[in-house]
């Protein structure tokens, strides 16, 4: 049957289309843009992805993957048997596996940086193969600035004092649903301070064997986090928790199954992340 053979085609030419052109690569099918974006007008999609294993730089180096095993605190990275791809054909990251977007060597990858200046929303649709309480997924953001070259140590602070942004979209274990929170931190390595959003942690539970979307919308202007749950608004964070240097950070995506200490296997199947920023 020749059909599948030109509809294999078509979509290449498409795909093709889209990265001359500039929009984003690795797009998936279509969909409308999430509510978080539409109310802070951001409506140009930079990043689409619907992640598989070969999606991974199991090197955890280089700059033409869209993901990489491995982050740069860490030791030793994850090895390839805690990833696969799921029967629906989606990634599945089993306990202990972890996902960025930028390279151990903190430059950037194949996928663009999401710009503190201009303001961006990220999406996350997951779920997990089942509720225990020691699960800890997280899908989160931090700044490429902040690395071991201490790249977000800022004039006129002393050197080596570094302040940056961590973006927590959501974490799991903590409360019965959804934990999303902004954290300022500050400091000289090993005594750094933080300063949290405060979330609602008495939250109504959510069956995570389900997909759910999780969002964060970061306004620059207001220097306001909106967190976003299934297209709902969750809270807004602002205040000391989203520090002004957030304006100069570029920051990019975490993702990875982690435990709250006893180790209980489970996978988290990551179907799609979008980001999106203003026109």
């Amino acid at each position: 049957d020749p059909m599948p053979v030109l509809i294999r085609i078509r979509r290449f030419a498409i795909a093709l289309a889209l990265v001359v052109i500039g929009a984003p690569a690795l797009a998936c099918e279509g969909l409308p843009v999430p509510p978080g974006a539409s109310a802070l007008g951001y409506d140009k999609i930079v990043i689409d992805l619907c992640p598989k294993v070969s999606d991974i730089s199991m090197a955890g180096r280089g700059s033409a993957s869209a993901l990489y095993n491995s982050v740069w605190w860490r030791k030793t990275p994850p090895v390839a048997s805690q990833y696969s791809d799921g029967p629906n054909g989606v990634l599945r990251l089993h306990l202990g596996a972890t996902v960025a977007t930028v390279p151990v060597s903190m430059t950037r990858g194949l996928l663009p940086l999401l710009s503190g200046a201009h303001g961006f929303y990220v999406e996350f649709e997951v779920s997990l193969s089942d509720n225990h309480k020691d699960h800890w997924p997280a899908v989160w953001l931090l700044p490429i600035e902040h690395n071991g070259r201490k790249d977000d140590s800022y004039p006129p602070d002393p050197r080596g004092y570094e302040r940056w942004l961590e973006i927590d979209v959501d974490e799991g274990g903590f409360s019965p649903g959804p934990k999303g929170t902004a954290i300022a931190w500050e400091g000289i390595w090993p005594n750094y301070k933080s300063t949290q959003s405060l979330p609602n942690l008495h939250n109504t539970f959510v069956d995570r064997t389900q997909i759910h979307r999780f969002g964060a919308g970061f306004d620059p202007r207001k220097l306001e986090i909106t967190f976003w749950f299934d297209g709902r608004v969750q809270y807004v964070a602002g205040g000391d928790s989203v520090p002004e240097i957030s304006r100069q950070q570029n920051f990019y995506i975490i993702m990875n199954a982690q435990s709250h200490g006893a180790n209980v296997s489970y996978t988290m199947e990551i179907l799609r992340v979008r980001a999106f920023e203003p026109e």
